[in-house]
């Protein structure tokens, strides 16, 4: 019997072309967004952690932060009360503490510039990608900052924050900008009042006392005394709503 030939594959045609997907890549749609007051308590041997323990009333302000490599950031740290300039005796002490440069501004008010290894709040809040503004709060072994995030980014970073650094929470939630022209402030009263608001001094407990923001504002105690309870019945008076409801993390 005849032995039967193999077909040969049709070769492929110089004009065919790969074919493309039509269908459009998809996208899960954003949580929304609002911007968080957390508050999350400091790693027992982080730098900071023992220090404003033992200066309670002391105010440690990062301001900024930059990675130098080999597990290292470079910060810029301002200390505001009584016994600021007493911490690069406590830093020496702290193996996590590398270098550190102090720029005295006042006799309560030092600027530092620290390099120290990366703390483990810091690789909890990089692997979640938070987002922090500045400047980050230091006192009584507690940070303070704001993070713009949505519910769910929220919840899995204070999940693994509780888990590997130490207590976390959220202490509030604006979801609506603020408006300062509304409250028809003058230019002076304007940046006391910033002031006094990104630095703790309407919050309770207060954070910061007349002094050390008249100190900050390189004006008279007085002045700024005045200024802050012309700004208070402003605020009384105006219909200005911040909507800073409280908001519930569930499971």
């Amino acid at each position: 019997m005849p032995r039967s030939t193999p077909k040969s594959l049709p070769r492929p045609s110089s004009r065919a072309r790969p074919s493309r997907s039509t269908a459009k890549p998809s996208h899960e749609p954003a949580e929304p967004l609002a911007l968080y007051r957390v508050a999350a308590q400091l790693p027992r041997d982080s730098w900071g952690y023992q220090f404003s323990r033992d200066w309670p009333n002391l105010r440690l302000e990062l301001m900024n932060r930059i990675e130098v490599g080999n597990g290292l950031l470079l910060a810029e740290v301002r200390m505001v009360g009584e016994g600021a300039d007493q911490w690069p005796a406590a830093a020496r002490e702290q193996p996590i503490v590398v270098k550190v440069e102090a720029y005295p501004e006042s006799e309560r008010n030092v600027l530092y510039r620290v390099v120290f290894k990366v703390p483990s709040i810091h690789t909890v809040t990089q692997r979640h990608r938070v987002l922090t503004r500045y400047p980050i709060v230091i006192q009584n072994g507690w940070s303070r900052f704001e993070t713009f995030a949505g519910p769910g980014q929220m919840r899995e970073f204070l999940a693994e924050l509780e888990s590997r650094v130490g207590p976390g929470h959220v202490e509030s939630v604006r979801r609506s900008d603020m408006s300062l022209g509304k409250l028809g402030l003058t230019p002076a009263q304007d940046s006391v009042f910033r002031e006094a608001l990104s630095t703790g001094y309407f919050s309770v407990p207060r954070g910061i006392s007349v002094t050390d923001l008249a100190d900050r504002l390189g004006r008279s105690k007085s002045t700024v005394s005045v200024a802050l309870s012309k700004i208070q019945n402003r605020l009384a008076d105006s219909a200005l709503q911040l909507d800073l409801a409280s908001f519930q993390l569930t499971p």
